[in-house]
């Protein structure tokens, strides 16, 4: 009798096994694939621009998250929960303002994008890029935050400025001679 139930329980857990197997297959993806949050890096380097003295920085937004390895990928199958797409991009610190031309991007696995923000002066210290972004599709939509850092150390400055060198102009006095005016002179007769 024993028997008999050790075989009713073993093939009950077989069955679970067998449907969580089919489950998963039929994913796509293994446990754990699909939350990016933690695959999504910000960068970013600064140059200076010696002709003007100010700094640019090129920020870049990576996604290192990988595709997982299949044994047989269905038609059709994309990666939507694997692809972050940007929806803010906004600096804070010793440089302010929004990198318009990283909202809107996507960014899929090992991807990346970048922008570049130019002319930013007289700044010293560390600038943060704060990028908000969302992933996935339908009511399975979620969102994440990234930020990365640069430090602005001051030695960007502007050429110094040479002045031409001055000329000074003497004055000088002209002197006219009315000669002329004697033989214009009118006679009166009379």
């Amino acid at each position: 009798m024993e028997h008999v139930r050790m075989n009713k329980t073993l093939g009950r857990l077989g069955v679970a096994a067998a449907a969580t197997a089919m489950v998963v297959g039929l994913s796509g993806l293994p446990a754990g694939a699909g939350d990016i949050s933690g695959n999504i890096m910000v960068t970013g380097e600064a140059t200076c621009d010696t002709a003007t003295g100010t700094w640019d920085i090129e920020w870049t937004v990576s996604n290192d998250e990988r595709i997982p390895q299949l044994t047989s990928t269905p038609s059709g199958i994309d990666f939507p929960f694997l692809t972050a797409t940007i929806d803010d991009a906004v600096m804070s610190g010793a440089a302010t303002g929004t990198v318009a031309d990283l909202i809107g991007d996507s960014v899929g696995p090992q991807e990346s994008t970048s922008a570049t923000v130019t002319g930013i002066a007289n700044a010293t210290g560390d600038v943060m890029l704060t990028v908000d972004y969302s992933w996935g599709e339908g009511e399975q939509t979620y969102s994440g935050v990234a930020v990365g850092d640069v430090t602005l150390d001051g030695s960007c400055t502007p050429p110094p400025t040479t002045s031409a060198p001055s000329t000074t102009v003497e004055p000088t006095t002209t002197t006219a001679v009315a000669a002329d005016a004697v033989a214009a002179r009118p006679t009166f007769t009379g």
